[in-house]
């Protein structure tokens, strides 16, 4: 069965005639096409034919008094015509279609990452008032306009990126320092080269833009002024914006070429204490663990009444473990997968944003250590915020 055929819809019958034959020639000359024509006794053969052939064949059976019997109906024009009995089933592939075309281009969750001192809770809430939320659609939570919003809300981010992978929308954030003060928003401020770097792209979304791609820089240079020459006067503002760098990184990492690892299990002491609220109360003396040779494990039970009801006591275990330790040599592969790893974190996290494109590295073993010297090329986002000082005019005069 073709597709053409498939869709015009086949019948499966029976015919009963004293002379069948008779009645096929009959059918042949009104232009009727017989599939799968099987012979079942003298006054009986089996055959499909096509939807619309049926209605011609059963006009000749009827004038000849034969029998025409139905046994099957067949194609997508059969199955089709089935699902219009079935409104449940056609409103679910409806919704399902709708949902298929609509979902795609809508955020159903937001997750953040790059924070440990700010709750997600509140990042999510500050995000959910810059219109990422749930539903929001995923061209608008990519717009520069959303994450200056977001760094306006939550003063603690020093940078915070919106990237979209399907129907999920992640939040990239990177905090402020500790001891790095909160600006406030009526300062002059500059963007100022980081490290050097050849400039490959500029995002000036307030003040004076003053290097453009292409261009090569060198650290502390000013990229975006918060001074704009305006003619009859100079406008001040705090600048923003996003300036990435293509820019050089040399690290050199070291590691011993021996460490020593756990063994068999010796022994294990067992020690107790009570922990009522924020208060422990010890029933040992504590010691602390000298050496990789003791390991620890701690464990709470938190006694409760019933219903669930949790109070603000419980009894804490602590147990020690004892093993036997033993000296053993990293192989190479080891230890430069473990320096590989360690630049490429490294690296990563000396960056406000960024990644790296290539690199040229060598590990090499000498007095008892592996030691790595790389050169690393990346693209990282260069422009940090520099704010001027009472008294300072960025080289301009009156």
């Amino acid at each position: 069965m073709d597709l053409w055929t498939s869709l015009s819809g086949v019948v499966a019958a029976e015919l009963t005639s004293s002379e069948p034959e008779q009645l096929l020639a009959l059918a042949n000359a009104a232009e009727i096409e017989f599939f799968q024509m099987q012979q079942i006794n003298d006054l009986t053969c089996r055959f499909r034919i096509r939807r619309k052939d049926y209605r011609k064949l059963h006009e000749l059976v009827k004038k000849r008094g034969d029998n025409l019997k139905i046994l099957g109906r067949f194609g997508l024009y059969w199955s089709g015509k089935a699902m219009l009995f079935r409104p449940v089933l056609l409103a679910g592939l409806g919704i399902l279609i709708l949902l298929a075309m609509y979902l795609p281009s809508r955020v159903l969750f937001v997750r953040v990452e790059g924070n440990s001192q700010i709750p997600d809770r509140q990042i999510l809430a500050a995000a959910e008032e810059c219109g990422i939320r749930f539903g929001a659609s995923r061209r608008e939570v990519r717009s520069e306009k959303v994450k200056n919003a977001l760094l306006s809300s939550v003063p603690q981010l020093q940078w915070a990126g919106v990237n979209t992978a399907g129907c999920v929308a992640t939040i990239s954030v990177r905090e402020r320092a500790q001891d790095e003060p909160l600006q406030s928003e009526n300062i002059v401020s500059n963007i100022v080269a980081a490290r050097d770097g050849f400039v490959l792209s500029c995002t000036v979304t307030n003040g004076n833009g003053i290097v453009k791609v292409g261009q090569t820089v060198q650290k502390g240079q000013v990229l975006v002024s918060g001074y704009t020459d305006c003619g009859i006067c100079i406008q001040v503002t705090r600048a923003e914006g996003e300036i990435y760098a293509q820019t050089i990184h040399q690290l050199t990492a070291i590691t011993p070429s021996s460490c020593t690892q756990r063994q068999k299990l010796v022994g294990e002491k067992h020690s107790y204490s009570i922990r009522l609220g924020k208060k422990r109360i010890n029933l040992w003396n504590s010691s602390g663990i000298s050496d990789t040779s003791c390991g620890r494990m701690y464990e709470e039970y938190i006694l409760s009444l019933p219903g669930g009801f949790s109070l603000p006591l419980a009894i804490c275990v602590q147990t020690d473990l004892y093993y036997d330790t033993e000296t053993v040599c990293v192989p190479d592969g080891q230890a430069e997968e473990a320096l590989n790893n360690f630049a490429q974190t490294y690296l990563l996290d000396q960056m406000i944003a960024g990644k790296i494109q290539n690199h040229s590295q060598a590990v090499t073993e000498q007095d008892g250590r592996y030691r790595l010297d790389g050169v690393y090329v990346c693209e990282e986002m260069i422009g940090r915020e520099q704010v001027e000082q009472n008294g300072e005019t960025n080289g301009k005069t009156n």
